[in-house]
Formats: structure tokens, C-alpha cells, sequence
């Protein structure tokens, strides 16, 4: 089991980094999720993901937000 460093760094058993494909220089995140805490891994992707294809369709961001918050003219 993992034990936190004197500067508050935990290792990552490599079981977890290989299932997770963690590598050297792998952005990661720990959010929390009701009682507990979770790692996110490459949490700009996760963003990309959640976000993708959104505006197809024609709509730019910029309409997209102008019919949200009302065209400012």
C-alpha cells in the first residue's frame, strides 16, 4: 500500500499506471466524488470528451453563447 512522502507525494503502483497508461509527464486530477476521492488522468481530455461535438452543426461558439445569453448588440 502506497505511504504519503514527508512532501505529501504518493507512488502510484505501477499495476494502476500500466491499467491506466500513466507515463512521465501524464497530466492527472483528483476530484471528489461524494465520500470519496478519484484520480483523473489526462483530465484536459476528459474536458475535450465531454464537450466534442457540441457545436457541429454550423453553430459557432459565438452563437452558440449569443443564443444562451441573449445576442448583446
Amino acid at each position: 500500500m502506497p505511504k504519503v512522502t514527508a512532501k505529501y507525494q504518493v507512488t502510484i503502483p505501477m499495476s494502476v499506471r500500466k491499467d491506466l497508461n500513466i507515463v512521465p509527464g501524464t497530466e492527472v486530477d483528483i476530484a471528489k466524488e461524494g465520500q470519496r476521492y478519484v484520480l483523473i488522468v489526462d483530465p484536459i481530455e476528459t474536458l475535450r470528451k465531454k464537450w466534442r461535438g457540441k457545436f457541429k452543426g454550423g453553430t459557432t461558439t459565438m452563437e452558440y453563447l449569443d443564443g444562451v445569453r441573449g445576442k448583446i448588440d
